[in-house]
Parts: C-alpha cells; sequence; structure tokens
C-alpha cells in the first residue's frame, strides 16, 4: 500500500455538516444585510461557496441572496451610496451585462437596401 502520492490513502472522514443549521443562518443572513454576499457568509462559519452550491437546500437561498444583492447594489448605486465601478463588478458577476442585447441571429440575412 502507497504511504505517499496519488494512491496514498486520503486520511480521515469527510467533514459532516449540519446542513439545516446553515440554512437557517444563511436565511437570516439574507435578511439582516442589505447586501448579501455568499463568500462573506461562508468565511464567517468556515464553509465553501462551492459546497453550498452542491447542498439541495441551499438552492433556493442562493437564488434568493444573489436576487437581493442584486437588487441592492442597483438601487444603493443609483442613489449614490456604493462606489459605482465596484457595484457594475459585482453585478457583471451576477450575470448582468451593460452591452444591449441582439436579438438577431448571427445567420440573420440583413438587406442592405431595404427601400429598393
Amino acid at each position: 500500500m502507497a504511504t505517499k502520492g496519488p494512491d496514498a490513502p486520503k486520511g480521515g472522514r469527510p467533514r459532516e455538516y449540519d446542513r439545516e443549521f446553515f440554512a437557517a443562518k444563511f436565511e437570516t443572513y439574507i435578511e439582516q444585510n442589505d447586501i448579501p454576499i455568499i463568500g462573506e457568509f461562508c468565511a464567517q462559519y468556515g464553509l465553501y461557496d462551492e459546497l453550498l452550491r452542491t447542498w439541495p437546500e441551499f438552492f433556493s437561498l442562493l437564488k434568493k441572496c444573489t436576487t437581493k444583492k442584486a437588487a441592492g447594489l442597483e438601487r444603493q448605486a443609483l442613489g449614490g451610496k456604493v462606489n459605482v465601478s465596484m457595484a457594475i463588478f459585482s453585478l457583471k458577476q451576477l450575470g448582468w451585462s451593460d452591452k444591449p442585447k441582439d436579438d438577431t441571429p448571427d445567420d440573420a440575412i440583413v438587406d442592405p437596401n431595404p427601400d429598393v
């Protein structure tokens, strides 16, 4: 049996978490913060955001968190309460885009002379 290298035993049982406990704490965190940040919550409890994304109990809570974060950032940026550049950066991480959405398919044929 290998004691070192990639074939070595991993050492110990995986950590077990009380998901209901963390779900309740996360919901409270979301309610108490105008701009909830998943990473901040994870750092407070020694968790990883990738782990939360794998727990079914957190799917709707994560969506609730990002929705509230986006709304809070937009509202506070428009009110001049947060740095606009940082708000834009954070919103882009949530999937926002500052480019107009083009509904024209790339393979669409456009008539260069529509009046002819």
